[in-house]
C-alpha cells in the first residue's frame, strides 16, 4: 500500500516569496526583518513556523534571532515541493493528489484541459494539458 505523507498548507509561500527566500544570507534576522525580506507577516513566524520547529536563537534579553540560511533549509524540508504524475490532479477539498478517473477533454480558446471528479469527495477538478501560444 502506498504511504501517504501529510501535506502542510498553512505557512506555504507562493512563487515570488520562494524566489525572495533564495536571497537570504547566512546571517541573523529578527522575525520582522525576515518577514519583510521574504514578503509575509511577522505574525506567521510566531503562529506557524515556531510551532513547526523553526531553528532559532534567543539572546540574553530573550530577543528572537533566525539564521537566513538555516530558515531556507528548514523551509525546504518542512514544505517540500509537490510533484504530480501525469495521471494525477490535486483536490483542493481533500488537500491530496488524486488519480484521474474518466477525464473528459475540453478546450477553451487556446487552453486544453481535462475535467474529472475527485474519487474521495466528488469535487469537480481540472488539469491543464496544454496551452497553445499564438504568435502575433
Amino acid at each position: 500500500m502506498e504511504e501517504e505523507q501529510e501535506i502542510l498548507l498553512k505557512g506555504r509561500l507562493n512563487g515570488s516569496q520562494r524566489v525572495k527566500m533564495a536571497r537570504l544570507l547566512d546571517m541573523l534576522y529578527t522575525p520582522q526583518e525576515l518577514a519583510a525580506e521574504v514578503g509575509f507577516s511577522q505574525r506567521q513566524v510566531y503562529r506557524v513556523y515556531m510551532h513547526l520547529g523553526l531553528p532559532h536563537e534567543r539572546d540574553s534579553q530573550r530577543h528572537l534571532w533566525i539564521n537566513g540560511k538555516q530558515f531556507r533549509e528548514w523551509y525546504e524540508t518542512t514544505f517540500p515541493r509537490m510533484s504530480l504524475s501525469a495521471d494525477e490532479g490535486f483536490c483542493l477539498t481533500c488537500k491530496k493528489p488524486v488519480k484521474l478517473n474518466n477525464p473528459t477533454q475540453e478546450k477553451r480558446g487556446a487552453l486544453s484541459y481535462w475535467v474529472f471528479n475527485c474519487s474521495k469527495c466528488g469535487r469537480k477538478l481540472a488539469r491543464i494539458i496544454s496551452k497553445d501560444k499564438r504568435q502575433a
